[in-house]
């Protein structure tokens, strides 16, 4: 049985790591390449529904010649379709919760942005997450996503309700992976990065201490529509031990080389 390389550059990671001594077991990598576990309810090791469920959350699914996660937007899900409870505009927000490990202050996941996208009416495809404070009290939303709601851009939430708009990155092409990174800076602020475009939230923090969890979400409407959404290489780094810290590069190196790659698919 043949391996594809992503396969194999993990399985060379994890050994070289290993063998190097380098303590990385508390950061998290999802390559999806076996099935997720879904559910409703909170629950360790299992992405439970977030406001919604949406019509189809799957991996491994083949996608552009390797395994991804598809998240389907279902138009049986339209604000019309769902029960009398969830027949608000809120729940027209769905997505899945994984709950991450502790002390996570960073995580990046790869975006597939398609070409129909463009004009096919609004498509969102958010990476959020829920950070806390020292009391493991709710203290921000940090939230970057794809929209087409308007200009198509990224966007990421500011706080207060409003969004920095991020724009495009140089070389943005569609129908290609897109890299997007969360990551909590040292003040309790957060910083989204996709490709060279950055920003900084100004209001949120400085209570936040972690990255409690990562939101995939996708947006519905009123009648309903259908759209796929494929993530891949989802990664989360921790505040490094000390006895980690000179050897912490080891497994980024490669996650950063797969992501590169996936690009490119």
């Amino acid at each position: 049985m043949s391996l594809s390389k992503k396969h194999l550059l993990v399985a060379l990671l994890s050994v070289v790591c290993l063998s190097s001594g380098a303590a990385v077991q508390a950061d998290q990598f999802f390559d999806f390449t076996t099935p997720v576990v879904t559910g409703a309810s909170q629950a360790a090791g299992v992405w439970y529904t977030d406001r919604y469920a949406p019509g189809n959350f799957t991996s491994p699914v083949s996608f552009g010649g390797d395994d991804r996660l598809l998240q389907s937007i279902s138009d049986a899900d339209g604000a019309s379709s769902r029960p009398g409870a969830f027949s608000s505009s809120f729940y027209n927000t769905q997505g899945r919760k994984y709950d991450l490990e502790a002390a996570t202050i960073k995580m990046s996941i790869d975006l597939y942005v398609p070409a129909p996208w463009q004009s096919a009416g609004r498509r969102m495809a958010g990476f959020w997450g829920t950070a806390v404070d020292g009391a493991n009290a709710v203290s921000a939303y940090p939230i970057l996503e794809f929209t087409t709601d308007g200009t198509p851009r990224f966007r990421g939430f500011e706080g207060d309700g409003s969004w920095i708009d991020l724009g495009l990155p140089t070389g943005f092409a569609y129908d290609a992976w897109q890299t997007l990174t969360i990551e909590k800076l040292g003040t309790g602020e957060f910083k989204y990065s996709v490709g060279d475009v950055t920003a900084s939230t100004a209001l949120m923090g400085p209570a936040s201490v972690e990255i409690d969890n990562v939101i995939l979400q996708g947006h519905n409407t009123q009648n309903g529509v259908n759209y796929n959404i494929y993530w891949d290489n989802l990664s989360t780094s921790v505040v490094p031990e000390p006895a980690s810290v000179a050897l912490a590069g080891c497994a980024a190196l490669g996650l950063v080389a797969v992501r590169r790659r996936q690009r490119n698919a």
